[in-house]
């Protein structure tokens, strides 16, 4: 089935945005947790997770009304930053040059004008036709809701598209969504994790999409 709609993951995929989103993090923690927060390596192995489910995991135990002072004290550190420490991958722009012929699309957890500013600043909003972020009544990612949101928004159906993520959750996402995989190893998920998930391809560099998805179209 030739693919048309490249769909990508933002952190771990497209940018590597572990320091300002570890600073953020262990701000709140700081803050709402108190104690030592955990240490910026732990945070990266979370990433891509819904924030709820990053505290938990790394041993935060937050009631309702603390976890949401969590979130916006995170969300007020992170804005703060202006994504001064956030990068894109090596070759990610001229990539997306080279895929200026396929729909492009960004799925992500991050809220959507969250996602839009850290592409705005680092000048890769115009590559993109929709940018597709957590939103009340979708599930995220392994649930396919966003990746079908974003479909639709772009008018493209599911064979026809490629879900490039780093981690587990874009994977499971995109096999859920009915869509190909394709698992990036640079991010911030493990190898071994992503190849359980027997995504239709893996590749080790962003770069390697070009000739991937110029060979789907024969």
């Amino acid at each position: 089935m030739t693919i048309t709609t490249i769909l990508c993951d933002l952190d771990g995929t497209l940018v590597d945005s572990r320091h300002d989103i570890a600073v953020a993090f262990q701000h709140a923690w700081r803050t709402v947790v108190g104690g030592i927060p955990p240490s910026a390596t732990a945070i990266a192995q979370h990433i891509g997770k819904p924030l709820a489910k990053m505290i938990s995991e790394l041993g935060g135990m937050l009631s309702p009304p603390l976890l949401s002072i969590f979130l916006t004290a995170y969300d007020h550190t992170y804005a703060s930053q202006e994504t001064g420490l956030t990068q894109p991958y090596p070759g990610v722009t001229l990539t997306l040059q080279a895929l200026s012929s396929f729909t492009l699309g960004v799925v992500t957890t991050k809220e959507s004008g969250q996602a839009e500013i850290v592409l705005r600043r680092l000048a890769l909003i115009p590559f993109f036709q929709h940018v597709q972020g957590g939103s009340p009544g979708l599930r995220l990612k392994p649930a396919p809701d966003t990746i079908l949101a974003a479909l639709a928004a772009l008018h493209c159906a599911p064979p026809h598209a490629m879900m490039v993520g780093d981690t587990p959750a874009d994977v499971l996402a995109g096999k859920a969504a009915g869509t190909k995989t394709c698992a990036v190893t640079y991010g911030f998920g493990k190898r071994e994790a992503l190849l359980q998930c027997a995504p239709d391809h893996v590749i080790e560099s962003f770069r390697e999409l070009v000739d991937l998805v110029r060979e789907s179209r024969g």
